[in-house]
């Protein structure tokens, strides 16, 4: 790693001396180095074959824009990477919307358990139940859409009918819905870092009405 580490040296006092400042093809060039380093550090195997070549690569290409070489095609394994970093900051877009609807779920809901006479909150958590049913549609977490498909049907049963508090308990109505939320809120963070774990680890159980996590 040592001549990506001094063509990066070369680089920044060339950007720090140029009169012009920054030139573009050469703030590309960095930029591909550090998502590199990025991905690099993230899943870092020293005796991968590929480290070496790469890095060594990076040096070259980086050097050459240095002293005012045209700047070469991006590799495939460039692009890749650059999608790899594109769909990652989707997903986390992603994963901040289902928090913040996940949310207004759990508050609404929570308001309901306390005071089960009192529905008015439950329209929102209805809403915000449809909104994310088709998100994890989108994202293929089919489980996932029948547990929140379950949870808006229940809902709507409770809005749509007299609710008596102690069989909705005593049914497990509300269990349900809890522990369907808690199974959720899980999901949702393992999708940070584990997106293809996250659909693998959680099972939809039509007798219990719920999302089950494998590992307990």
């Amino acid at each position: 790693s040592a001549p990506l580490a001094a063509a990066l040296v070369k680089a920044t006092d060339r950007a720090v001396n140029e009169a012009g400042g920054v030139r573009p093809e050469l703030a590309m060039e960095v930029a591909t180095t550090t998502l590199y380093l990025e991905a690099a550090f993230d899943d870092f195997d020293p005796a991968d074959p590929q480290l070496a070549v790469r890095t060594q690569d990076l040096a070259t290409r980086l050097n050459g824009v240095i002293d005012g070489q045209p700047p070469r095609p991006l590799d495939d394994w460039m692009e890749q990477l650059y999608r790899r970093v594109s769909d990652r900051q989707t997903m986390g877009s992603v994963v901040g919307e289902l928090k913040v609807s996940l949310g207004e779920v759990e508050k609404s809901l929570d308001q309901f358990f306390r005071s089960p006479q009192e529905k008015a909150g439950l329209h929102v958590a209805a809403s915000q139940l449809a909104q994310m049913r088709g998100v994890f549609s989108v994202l293929g977490l089919d489980h996932a859409v029948q547990a929140v498909s379950r949870m808006r049907t229940s809902v709507e049963q409770i809005l749509d009918t007299e609710i008596d508090e102690a069989r909705a308990r005593e049914a497990g109505t509300f269990q349900q819905l809890g522990d369907n939320l808690s199974a959720l809120s899980f999901l949702v963070d393992m999708l940070s870092y584990q997106p293809g774990l996250a659909k693998k680890l959680f099972v939809y159980d039509d007798v219990k009405g719920g999302l089950v996590p494998l590992m307990g």
